[in-house]
């Protein structure tokens, strides 16, 4: 009964084995599912994300060709190359990430069904080894039982065989008479050929069970630590190769949007380093040289019968234009040394505006560490900059008109003061 019992048990863990090995490859395949589903949406997120790129480039450039005649000037300014740049990489990132969505909708999504019906298939050919296997333990456990049965059988018939020998030689012991000894003895040589016939068949058959027993624990204990792994090795070969593949091409997809990226990064800093504001002011200024040339030059219109169109120093306002020519120097010194102080100021007050544009973080890696940018330098403090710069500049620019205005009548005063009066000119003595 005991043997049953270990002959039903060792069913039941086999038939239970297979269920497991059923369950893992389903549980795989259920998480294989979750993976192909991940994928799916993904491609739904990547293709509404380029239709809303596609969207934003078509929006774009409608609006610049309808506001065309009001972007002529547009092209005088390198920060419409920036802007023209950012619209351009658009469109490149729309083809990208609908290439990414056929990738993760199609192209993966039909690699996942595959891999899925491999294993599938797979598991179904090894579940066949497996039952196989289980025949072949099956078999010699019924070897086994038959070998133990013949065991026992023959150890009993050796047992009643000595029995029954002991039970003759018992007989003749007590025999006296020498003629029914000696009939006796053929009997006993019969128990005893009888005897030996059964010992060596229970010999022979206790052999034979014991290394039946030797070779069923063999076979579990290969099937148990060698063939069930190798059966799941068989169930799943290939099965996390392909995965990897099929992960891969996702990657190697991303590799490829990251080229992208960095090729627009390049493209942005190269118009990042084409702004340049002078030559901006350059083009904007050529391209509207009617506007912003300098006025034609007032000419003098003398009186009638006036024919002096230059300052001079006449007898009778030379000291006067003396005495004002040396006030206008002395102004025009302490103009250009109060011009020289705002102008020392200005360079410090751009430095200061720049170094809190500069303060700006631009570098927004931290946002990335689950870290707060740092917190950017109040308006306020910007604008205070900003007033106090502007009207040094318009101090300055001020203080340079009116220098010029100075320095004109300087230089003219300077030149009548040391020139004499044409020969034949006629004094004005107004």
């Amino acid at each position: 009964f005991e043997f049953d019992q270990i002959v039903k048990d060792i069913h039941f863990q086999l038939n239970e084995q297979l269920k497991c090995l059923e369950q893992r490859i389903e549980t795989q395949l259920s998480i294989l599912s979750e993976i192909q589903e991940y994928f799916r949406r993904r491609a739904d997120v990547e293709f509404d994300y380029a239709k809303n790129l596609d969207n934003l480039h078509k929006q774009i450039n409608q609006k610049h060709r309808a506001q065309k005649a009001r972007r002529e000037t547009w092209f005088f300014q390198s920060i419409y190359n920036l802007w023209e740049t950012m619209v351009q990489d658009t469109r490149s990132h729309v083809k990208y990430h609908t290439i990414m969505s056929d990738i993760c909708g199609k192209y993966m999504h039909d690699k996942f069904n595959e891999i899925a019906d491999d294993t599938r298939r797979m598991f179904m050919k090894c579940k066949s080894v497996g039952l196989a296997s289980h025949e072949d333990i099956y078999k010699v456990l019924n070897e086994l039982k038959s070998t133990m049965k013949t065991y026992h059988q023959y150890q009993s018939e050796s047992k009643q065989a000595e029995q029954k020998l002991r039970n003759i030689l018992q007989q003749i012991a007590k025999i006296k008479n020498a003629k029914k000894q000696k009939a006796m003895e053929k009997r006993v040589e019969k128990r005893q050929m009888k005897y030996t016939e059964t010992k060596v068949k229970a010999f022979k058959a206790r052999n034979d069970y014991i290394m039946t027993i030797e070779s069923v624990n063999a076979a579990l204990q290969k099937y148990c630590s060698d063939d069930v792994p190798d059966l799941i090795d068989c169930m799943n070969f290939g099965f996390h190769t392909s995965i990897a593949k099929c992960i891969q091409m996702y990657l190697s997809a991303q590799d490829n949007i990251k080229r992208g990226r960095q090729m627009t990064i390049e493209t942005l800093n190269r118009a990042i380093g084409d702004l340049d504001t002078v030559i901006d002011k350059q083009k904007y200024l050529e391209s509207y040289s009617s506007i912003f040339t300098i006025p034609k030059k007032i000419k003098f219109e003398p009186h009638k019968g006036d024919e002096v169109a230059t300052v001079n120093a006449q007898v009778l306002i030379r000291d006067d234009m003396q005495s004002r020519f040396k006030q206008m120097q002395n102004r025009l010194a302490s103009l250009k040394t109060e011009h020289d102080e705002i102008f020392k100021t200005i360079e410090a007050t751009e430095q200061s505006l720049m170094e809190y544009i500069n303060t700006k973080n631009s570098d927004v890696s931290d946002l990335f560490k689950d870290l707060n940018l740092p917190q950017n330098t109040s308006k306020n403090t910007r604008i205070e900059i900003e007033d106090y710069y502007v009207e040094k500049f318009k101090q300055y620019t001020l203080s340079s008109n009116l220098i010029s205005r100075l320095q004109a009548r300087h230089d003219i005063m300077q030149k009548a003061l040391g020139a004499t009066p044409p020969i034949g000119a006629v004094e004005d003595k107004k």
